[in-house]
């Protein structure tokens, strides 16, 4: 199967019309259906990174190089401290890709910001976080404190009343919320992390 009859199965399985596909890649809708007709015309290298795009399926996938991926989009909403706690705006909604395969309903993007997550999760890693998610000892969360977000490993005491924010990286401090002190807490349990340079 080479690139038209990939972008023809996907165009076909989403219902996307040869100008959908002219308006994606920038060219006249005639030529696409040159294009998809085989009449003289290819896609170009640079045509094949909107298409993916638009397919929702990975450069590789359209190129033959790898199985069919299909993707969605997620809002990046901005950034997470991987070191000291800051203040970050957290409004964005720039659409990033995810796997399907870990795709989540409510699920969103932050980029990572600072080295206490090492090696797990490291500076400029974009982080996949779920919202509403049961979480549990060790794992490991997007949160909002007072304020100020941030990403480290939830712990709490046995006897419910401590939560402890625990860095990977021991050269950074743990962050201790107690239950009777006041305090806006919330957290999104991270699933997943890309390693990627913005």
């Amino acid at each position: 199967m080479d690139i038209v009859e990939r972008v023809k199965k996907i165009q076909k399985e989403l219902k996307i019309t040869q100008k959908d596909i002219a308006t994606a890649i920038g060219i006249a809708p005639p030529s696409v259906s040159d294009i998809l007709k085989r009449k003289g015309r290819k896609f170009q290298i640079e045509h094949i990174p909107k298409l993916a795009k638009l397919l929702k399926v990975s450069e590789d996938y359209l190129l033959g190089n790898e199985n069919k991926i299909q993707l969605k989009t997620i809002p990046l909403i901005g950034l997470a401290s991987c070191g000291v706690p800051q203040e970050y705006a957290l409004d964005g909604y720039e659409p990033v890709p995810v796997s399907i395969d870990i795709y989540r309903d409510g699920m969103y993007a932050v980029k990572a910001e600072g080295n206490s997550m090492s090696p797990k999760i490291n500076h400029n890693n974009l982080v996949y976080c779920l919202p509403n998610e049961t979480i549990d000892n060790g794992h490991i969360v997007h949160y909002t404190l007072n304020g100020e977000s941030g990403i480290k490993k939830y712990k709490l005491n046995e006897k419910g009343d401590i939560i402890s924010l625990v860095p990977i990286n021991s050269e950074h401090d743990v962050i201790t919320v107690h239950a009777d002190e006041p305090h806006t807490l919330k957290m999104a349990r991270v699933l997943g992390v890309v390693d990627t340079e913005f």
